[in-house]
């Protein structure tokens, strides 16, 4: 038993041996003291060690020119409003799109990624670096317009908060705007609407885009902040207090603007929709009828085939997982599964970073919604093609596992979910207990989601759930010695005996 082990108190029989000692200091060699037992033999350590040299910062691609007018009539702007809920993201490919903080994660290959927002990767799942690996073009839109907002030293500082905006250099290119109403005729003009989707209409109008259609751009305060669930509770509440302020804004310069460009709403539920003689609404399936590639709703409901089976999953960026996830996407790829597998800021701690798995889920749920999802963690290796998935049918399937430590242990490491409403209120459910928990909780997130499963047999009963088969949660040791005849299809490694103090911030 794990409580019967009890710490070593004795030194080991090498400790306080004849060792070597060394002294290094900056900018000389590396030296040794050696015992005189060890004279003449030879001793391969040869190093340098330099005084580390200060970085110096890259300079900041400030956009001087104006834009070069795109050949393409129509773009679509795509903000967070929860009007995108279940909105099929792929069926934006082939088209521009200009994504807006968060929806850059949800669209496959954005043309343009605008924000105005510096906190946002304070927030976001996918970090700089993967953004741009995604998006042609990258712009952050730098609202000059307040008193305290200066350019020093090579830097964006914000002097009242004596904060400086770092990475800037990344993007590719950055706008220096001072104005923030209407929308200007040039770069010199830019307006910001002090937020981004402000900015990612004026992007599209400077471009030359003839039709500018607006997806997710509700502008309520009621309700539902975003489509996705990955913003903290303080960062929708500071929206839903600004929201108005935004919508107010932009109405206004909707109403002022003389262009003949079209700007046209997508969101019935859009507080545009009140305004009908100062923007047109339509819908989405409207604009396809116009392009001539509507071809009705397309729901792939056939499990015969893991064709609409979607391997999910995520890593915390900069840490050992890392590496660790590199091993599962090389699996997924040589058996050809689809599969979706992102990095992630890290959330200060091992903890926090697994109970973002039940917001995940629900964001991917959102994000594909015409698949299956098949959760793994990015520590397991996929052997075989998951051929146990076809003609399958139930809600939710995890593995119930009997432990010497634990009878009946909920399984979280491979999760398999239908897409529908029980499954996104499971989701819900799960998330909100983690969070009432706190990310200080000794409970596991995979408690919380037993929790969850047990309270939906109580109230729904049309409610399905079924017991994964070993061979597709098979932790490396100890359930390979529980089944040692059984060949594992997902094993799992168990990277977090190795790393979790790794991830844990000091």
């Amino acid at each position: 038993m794990r409580k019967n082990i009890k710490k070593s108190l004795i030194q080991p029989k090498s400790y306080n041996k004849n060792i070597p000692k060394i002294s290094i200091r900056p900018g000389e060699n590396l030296k040794l003291s050696v015992n005189p037992r060890h004279a003449g033999k030879k001793i391969n350590i040869t190093r340098t060690f330099r005084k580390k040299t200060q970085e110096v910062s890259k300079p900041i691609n400030f956009l001087v020119n104006e834009f070069t007018k795109t050949k393409n009539e129509i773009c679509f702007v795509i903000g967070g409003g929860p009007s995108l809920n279940g909105f099929d993201f792929n069926q934006l490919n082939g088209y521009d799109t200009i994504a807006v903080n968060k929806a850059a994660e949800y669209v496959s290959n954005p043309t343009y990624f605008i924000t105005t927002d510096y906190s946002y990767f304070v927030k976001a799942s996918l970090p700089l670096d993967e953004l741009k690996q995604k998006c042609t073009y990258t712009y952050f839109v730098a609202n000059m317009g307040h008193p305290y907002m200066k350019y020093e030293n090579g830097k964006v500082v914000d002097t009242r908060r004596n904060f400086v905006y770092e990475d800037l250099y990344k993007y590719t290119g950055v706008i220096e705007s001072y104005n923030d109403t209407g929308f200007g005729l040039n770069l010199n003009e830019f307006s910001n609407g002090k937020n981004s989707g402000h900015c990612g209409i004026q992007l599209a109008l400077l471009l030359g885009y003839k039709k500018i259609y607006l997806l997710g751009f509700d502008l309520n305060s009621d309700g539902q902040s975003h489509f996705h669930q990955s913003y903290r509770e303080v960062d929708q509440k500071s929206f839903k207090n600004r929201v108005n302020g935004y919508a107010e804004t932009l109405t206004q310069a909707l109403a002022e603007y003389k262009g003949t460009q079209q700007i046209i709403n997508l969101s019935s539920s859009s507080i545009l929709t009140n305004s009908p003689t100062v923007i047109k609404t339509e819908t989405f399936k409207d604009v396809l009828e116009q392009q001539g590639e509507f071809l009705g709703e397309v729901i792939n409901e056939d499990n015969s085939t893991l064709d609409n089976l979607m391997v999910v999953g995520y890593y915390t960026v900069n840490t050992p997982y890392e590496e660790e996830a590199q091993n599962l996407l090389q699996s997924l790829n040589k058996l050809k599964v689809n599969h979706d597998i992102i990095g992630v800021k890290t959330l200060g701690n091992w903890q926090a970073n697994t109970r973002f798995k039940a917001g995940f889920m629900l964001d991917m749920l959102i994000k594909w919604p015409n698949h299956r999802l098949l959760y793994v963690d990015v520590d397991a290796v996929v052997h075989k093609s998951p051929d146990l998935f076809k003609n399958y049918s139930c809600d939710i399937a995890v593995r119930w596992q009997d432990f010497r430590w634990r009878k009946n242990e909920c399984l979280s490491g491979t999760i398999y979910m239908e897409n529908n409403e029980r499954t996104r209120r499971i989701c819900e459910l799960w998330r909100d207990i983690n969070v009432t928990e706190g990310n200080k909780s000794n409970r596991m997130e995979q408690w919380n989601l037993d929790t969850v499963i047990n309270q939906m047999k109580k109230e729904d009963p049309n409610f399905t759930y079924k017991n994964l088969p070993p061979e597709y949660t098979m932790i490396f040791d100890s359930m390979r010695g529980m089944y040692p005849n059984i060949n594992p299809v997902i094993e799992h490694f168990q990277a977090s005996r190795r790393f979790k103090k790794d991830v844990n911030e000091k």
